[in-house]
């Protein structure tokens, strides 16, 4: 099982836990299912209108960890 987060242009979106393994599945699934998808995340990958399939870059070490 995966988790999908998707948001649309009507500001209804929110998560999805489904079977679907591929980023590529899940957006065609949610355009299916709901109108005006604009954006699904898993993970630090995404699919955004207009922009297409990328990923987000991992934050640098002095950001991603608390300071002691």
């Amino acid at each position: 099982m995966k988790s999908y987060i998707f948001a649309t242009d009507n500001e209804r979106g929110g998560v999805i836990l489904c079977d679907i393994d591929t980023l590529e599945e899940a957006v065609e699934y949610l355009q299916q299912r709901f109108d005006g998808v604009i954006r699904v995340e898993q993970g630090r990958h995404y699919w955004a209108r207009g922009e297409g399939f990328a990923e987000l870059e991992p934050l640098p070490p002095s950001l991603g960890h608390a300071s002691a």
